[in-house]
Protein backbone atom coordinates (compact mmCIF):
# COMPACT_ATOMS: atom_id res chain seq x y z
CA UNK A 1 0.00 0.00 0.00
CA UNK A 2 1.45 3.40 -0.61
CA UNK A 3 -0.08 4.45 2.74
CA UNK A 4 0.28 2.39 5.88
CA UNK A 5 -2.44 3.87 8.77
CA UNK A 6 -1.11 1.34 11.31
CA UNK A 7 2.43 2.24 10.81
CA UNK A 8 4.44 3.06 13.87
CA UNK A 9 1.90 2.27 16.30
CA UNK A 10 1.78 -0.76 18.63
CA UNK A 11 -0.59 -2.99 16.66
CA UNK A 12 -1.66 -6.32 18.46
CA UNK A 13 -4.05 -9.26 18.34
CA UNK A 14 -6.61 -10.00 20.57
CA UNK A 15 -8.93 -12.77 21.58
CA UNK A 16 -10.85 -14.24 24.39
CA UNK A 17 -12.36 -17.70 25.38
CA UNK A 18 -14.78 -17.75 28.38
CA UNK A 19 -17.40 -19.51 29.95
CA UNK A 20 -20.21 -18.50 27.99
CA UNK A 21 -22.03 -15.70 25.74
CA UNK A 22 -23.73 -13.46 28.68
CA UNK A 23 -21.45 -10.78 29.84
CA UNK A 24 -22.97 -10.31 33.02
CA UNK A 25 -22.86 -14.19 34.53
CA UNK A 26 -19.93 -15.79 32.37
CA UNK A 27 -16.12 -15.60 32.87
CA UNK A 28 -13.13 -15.05 31.07
CA UNK A 29 -11.10 -17.93 31.08
CA UNK A 30 -8.34 -17.26 28.26
CA UNK A 31 -6.79 -14.42 26.63
CA UNK A 32 -4.02 -13.57 24.20
CA UNK A 33 -2.44 -10.96 22.72
CA UNK A 34 -0.08 -10.89 20.12
CA UNK A 35 1.38 -8.75 17.43
CA UNK A 36 4.27 -6.10 17.43
CA UNK A 37 5.68 -3.50 19.23
CA UNK A 38 6.73 0.28 18.08
CA UNK A 39 9.99 -1.05 17.30
CA UNK A 40 9.26 -3.73 15.47
CA UNK A 41 9.77 -6.56 18.36
CA UNK A 42 7.26 -9.04 19.20
CA UNK A 43 4.48 -9.41 21.69
CA UNK A 44 3.05 -12.35 22.87
CA UNK A 45 0.95 -12.39 26.19
CA UNK A 46 -1.79 -15.28 26.73
CA UNK A 47 -2.56 -16.84 29.75
CA UNK A 48 -5.66 -19.41 30.68
CA UNK A 49 -8.10 -17.71 34.11
CA UNK A 50 -9.61 -19.14 36.66
CA UNK A 51 -13.37 -17.81 36.32
CA UNK A 52 -14.20 -19.11 39.88
CA UNK A 53 -17.29 -20.67 38.37
CA UNK A 54 -18.04 -23.46 36.41
CA UNK A 55 -17.46 -24.33 32.58
CA UNK A 56 -20.60 -25.62 30.67
CA UNK A 57 -20.48 -28.63 28.52
CA UNK A 58 -21.43 -26.73 25.63
CA UNK A 59 -19.29 -24.02 26.13
CA UNK A 60 -16.24 -26.95 26.75
CA UNK A 61 -17.10 -28.47 23.30
CA UNK A 62 -16.42 -24.98 21.88
CA UNK A 63 -12.82 -24.26 22.81
CA UNK A 64 -12.08 -27.40 24.79
CA UNK A 65 -10.87 -25.61 27.79
CA UNK A 66 -11.88 -27.69 31.47
CA UNK A 67 -12.41 -26.77 34.86
CA UNK A 68 -9.43 -28.89 35.97
CA UNK A 69 -7.37 -27.12 33.09
CA UNK A 70 -8.36 -23.83 34.77
CA UNK A 71 -9.00 -24.44 38.56
CA UNK A 72 -5.27 -23.70 39.64
CA UNK A 73 -4.85 -20.53 37.75
CA UNK A 74 -4.68 -16.91 38.44
CA UNK A 75 -7.72 -14.51 38.60
CA UNK A 76 -8.23 -12.16 35.98
CA UNK A 77 -7.24 -9.65 38.21
CA UNK A 78 -3.81 -10.99 38.80
CA UNK A 79 -3.03 -9.84 34.62
CA UNK A 80 -4.71 -6.60 34.59
CA UNK A 81 -1.58 -4.45 34.98
CA UNK A 82 0.27 -5.86 32.28
CA UNK A 83 -2.95 -5.90 30.21
CA UNK A 84 -2.83 -2.13 30.60
CA UNK A 85 0.93 -1.90 29.34
CA UNK A 86 -0.11 -3.88 26.34
CA UNK A 87 -3.56 -2.37 25.33
CA UNK A 88 -2.31 1.47 26.71
CA UNK A 89 -1.72 3.71 23.13
CA UNK A 90 -2.06 0.29 20.97
CA UNK A 91 -4.24 -0.37 17.98
CA UNK A 92 -6.26 -3.49 18.87
CA UNK A 93 -7.34 -6.02 16.32
CA UNK A 94 -9.77 -8.48 16.84
CA UNK A 95 -12.55 -10.44 15.30
CA UNK A 96 -16.29 -9.12 16.30
CA UNK A 97 -14.28 -7.86 19.15
CA UNK A 98 -16.15 -4.70 19.50
CA UNK A 99 -19.29 -6.17 20.24
CA UNK A 100 -17.82 -9.10 22.47
CA UNK A 101 -14.34 -9.30 23.38
CA UNK A 102 -13.72 -5.69 24.22
CA UNK A 103 -16.71 -5.23 26.82
CA UNK A 104 -16.80 -8.57 27.83
CA UNK A 105 -13.07 -7.75 29.46
CA UNK A 106 -14.43 -4.02 30.26
CA UNK A 107 -17.06 -6.12 32.59
CA UNK A 108 -13.93 -8.15 34.29
CA UNK A 109 -12.23 -5.18 34.63
CA UNK A 110 -15.20 -3.50 37.06
CA UNK A 111 -15.63 -7.03 38.99
CA UNK A 112 -11.69 -5.98 40.36
CA UNK A 113 -12.69 -2.37 40.74
CA UNK A 114 -10.71 -1.43 37.34
CA UNK A 115 -11.67 0.67 34.31
CA UNK A 116 -9.87 -0.39 30.60
CA UNK A 117 -6.78 1.46 29.33
CA UNK A 118 -7.45 3.51 26.28
CA UNK A 119 -6.24 1.71 23.13
CA UNK A 120 -5.19 4.18 20.42
CA UNK A 121 -8.02 2.41 18.13
CA UNK A 122 -10.13 -0.51 17.71
CA UNK A 123 -9.87 -2.39 14.54
CA UNK A 124 -12.78 -5.07 13.86
CA UNK A 125 -12.16 -7.45 11.21
CA UNK A 126 -16.08 -8.35 11.10
CA UNK A 127 -16.78 -4.78 10.65
CA UNK A 128 -14.09 -4.51 8.01
CA UNK A 129 -15.38 -7.14 6.25
CA UNK A 130 -18.74 -5.43 6.21
CA UNK A 131 -17.72 -2.30 5.17
CA UNK A 132 -15.51 -3.80 2.25
CA UNK A 133 -18.83 -5.94 0.95
CA UNK A 134 -17.34 -9.07 1.23
CA UNK A 135 -19.35 -11.97 0.02
CA UNK A 136 -20.70 -13.79 3.54
CA UNK A 137 -20.43 -16.06 5.39
CA UNK A 138 -18.18 -13.21 7.72
CA UNK A 139 -16.77 -15.86 10.51
CA UNK A 140 -13.44 -15.90 10.77
CA UNK A 141 -12.66 -19.05 9.74
CA UNK A 142 -14.51 -18.08 6.25
CA UNK A 143 -12.52 -15.39 6.10
CA UNK A 144 -9.45 -16.64 7.21
CA UNK A 145 -10.27 -19.44 4.50
CA UNK A 146 -10.74 -17.68 1.62
CA UNK A 147 -7.93 -14.99 2.39
CA UNK A 148 -5.53 -17.54 2.44
CA UNK A 149 -5.03 -17.39 6.35
CA UNK A 150 -3.88 -20.35 8.77
CA UNK A 151 -6.38 -21.09 11.60
CA UNK A 152 -5.34 -24.36 12.62
CA UNK A 153 -6.01 -23.97 16.38
CA UNK A 154 -9.36 -22.44 16.13
CA UNK A 155 -11.49 -21.49 19.32
CA UNK A 156 -7.92 -21.43 20.99
CA UNK A 157 -7.35 -17.20 22.09
CA UNK A 158 -3.66 -16.91 20.66
CA UNK A 159 -4.41 -18.26 17.70
CA UNK A 160 -7.37 -16.81 16.87
CA UNK A 161 -5.67 -13.61 18.16
CA UNK A 162 -2.64 -13.92 15.42
CA UNK A 163 -5.31 -14.98 12.75
CA UNK A 164 -7.14 -12.11 13.45
CA UNK A 165 -3.75 -9.92 12.62
CA UNK A 166 -3.19 -10.88 9.77
CA UNK A 167 -6.64 -11.58 8.30
CA UNK A 168 -6.36 -7.56 9.09
CA UNK A 169 -2.69 -7.17 6.79
CA UNK A 170 -4.54 -9.50 3.91
CA UNK A 171 -7.58 -7.53 3.83
CA UNK A 172 -6.05 -4.20 3.69
CA UNK A 173 -3.60 -5.43 0.92
CA UNK A 174 -6.57 -6.68 -1.19
CA UNK A 175 -8.46 -3.48 -0.75
CA UNK A 176 -5.83 -0.92 -0.20
CA UNK A 177 -7.93 2.08 -1.47
CA UNK A 178 -10.21 1.89 1.93
CA UNK A 179 -7.03 2.53 3.96
CA UNK A 180 -5.12 5.14 2.07
CA UNK A 181 -6.08 7.42 5.43
CA UNK A 182 -4.70 8.33 8.52
CA UNK A 183 -5.65 6.07 11.71
CA UNK A 184 -7.68 8.40 13.19
CA UNK A 185 -10.00 9.01 10.09
CA UNK A 186 -10.04 5.14 8.94
CA UNK A 187 -12.25 4.99 12.46
CA UNK A 188 -14.62 7.05 11.37
CA UNK A 189 -15.37 5.15 7.95
CA UNK A 190 -15.47 2.03 9.87
CA UNK A 191 -18.19 3.45 12.33
CA UNK A 192 -20.35 4.69 10.30
CA UNK A 193 -23.43 3.70 9.48
CA UNK A 194 -23.89 1.96 6.48
CA UNK A 195 -21.60 0.15 3.88
CA UNK A 196 -20.37 3.13 2.25
CA UNK A 197 -17.11 2.90 1.57
CA UNK A 198 -16.93 6.10 1.48
CA UNK A 199 -18.36 6.64 5.20
CA UNK A 200 -18.58 9.90 6.10
CA UNK A 201 -15.24 11.10 4.71
CA UNK A 202 -16.93 12.49 1.78
CA UNK A 203 -18.38 10.76 -1.61
CA UNK A 204 -15.22 9.34 -4.14
CA UNK A 205 -12.79 9.74 -1.92
CA UNK A 206 -11.52 5.81 -1.99
CA UNK A 207 -11.53 6.74 -5.27
CA UNK A 208 -9.03 9.45 -5.54
CA UNK A 209 -5.21 9.26 -5.35
CA UNK A 210 -3.20 10.49 -2.35
CA UNK A 211 -1.23 13.76 -2.93
CA UNK A 212 0.53 13.37 0.62
CA UNK A 213 3.02 10.50 2.00
CA UNK A 214 0.29 10.04 4.49
CA UNK A 215 -2.91 10.04 2.40
CA UNK A 216 -4.12 13.43 4.51
CA UNK A 217 -4.83 15.30 0.57
CA UNK A 218 -6.27 13.86 -2.40
CA UNK A 219 -6.06 14.66 -6.01
CA UNK A 220 -9.36 15.69 -7.96
CA UNK A 221 -8.77 17.10 -10.84
CA UNK A 222 -6.67 20.37 -10.06
CA UNK A 223 -7.94 20.32 -6.62
CA UNK A 224 -6.26 19.28 -3.76
CA UNK A 225 -9.11 18.24 -1.20
CA UNK A 226 -8.04 17.93 2.51
CA UNK A 227 -9.15 14.58 4.05
CA UNK A 228 -9.12 14.80 7.70
CA UNK A 229 -9.43 17.33 10.30
CA UNK A 230 -12.35 19.74 10.72
CA UNK A 231 -11.99 21.11 7.11
CA UNK A 232 -12.26 17.37 6.01
CA UNK A 233 -13.82 17.70 1.99
CA UNK A 234 -12.54 21.02 1.39
CA UNK A 235 -10.01 22.22 -1.59
CA UNK A 236 -6.66 23.50 -0.45
CA UNK A 237 -7.74 26.70 -2.21
CA UNK A 238 -10.64 27.23 -0.11
CA UNK A 239 -8.40 26.85 2.91
CA UNK A 240 -6.24 29.57 1.60
CA UNK A 241 -9.50 32.03 0.98
CA UNK A 242 -11.30 31.19 4.43
CA UNK A 243 -9.13 30.25 7.20
CA UNK A 244 -5.48 31.61 6.58
CA UNK A 245 -4.24 30.09 10.08
CA UNK A 246 -5.43 26.70 9.17
CA UNK A 247 -3.52 26.90 5.79
CA UNK A 248 -0.51 28.45 7.62
CA UNK A 249 -0.10 25.91 9.93
CA UNK A 250 -0.75 22.96 7.61
CA UNK A 251 2.05 24.09 6.05
CA UNK A 252 4.09 25.00 9.49
CA UNK A 253 6.74 22.78 11.21
CA UNK A 254 4.33 21.85 13.47
CA UNK A 255 1.57 20.64 11.16
CA UNK A 256 0.75 17.05 10.14
CA UNK A 257 2.78 17.14 6.85
CA UNK A 258 6.98 16.29 6.41
CA UNK A 259 9.13 18.42 4.87
CA UNK A 260 8.45 16.96 0.99
CA UNK A 261 5.03 17.56 1.55
CA UNK A 262 5.01 20.41 2.60
CA UNK A 263 7.19 21.70 -0.51
CA UNK A 264 4.90 20.03 -2.50
CA UNK A 265 1.42 21.52 -1.31
CA UNK A 266 3.24 25.15 -1.33
CA UNK A 267 3.90 24.94 -4.46
CA UNK A 268 0.76 23.59 -5.72
CA UNK A 269 -0.69 26.33 -3.77
CA UNK A 270 1.66 28.95 -5.37
CA UNK A 271 0.95 27.56 -9.34
CA UNK A 272 -2.77 28.12 -8.55
CA UNK A 273 -2.20 31.68 -6.44
CA UNK A 274 -3.95 29.81 -3.51
CA UNK A 275 -1.74 31.17 -1.20
CA UNK A 276 -2.81 34.28 0.86
CA UNK A 277 0.02 37.30 0.25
Amino acid sequence: MAHDPLAGCRVVGFDLETTGLQMNTHRIIQFAIVGSNHDGSSIHFESLVNPQRSIPADSFRVHGISETDVKHQQLFGHHIEKLNELFADSVVVGHNVKAFDWPFMAKEYLRFGKTMPQPRAIIDTLQVARKLKLPKPHGLGPLCERFDVKLENAHDAAADAAASLLLLWKMMEANPKPFRRPLEDLQTWLTASGHDSSGNLGPGYDDLEPFDSDGKIRIDGENLIIAFGRHRGSTLNQLATNDEGYINWLLSPNGPFQEDDRNNIRSRLNNTNGLPD
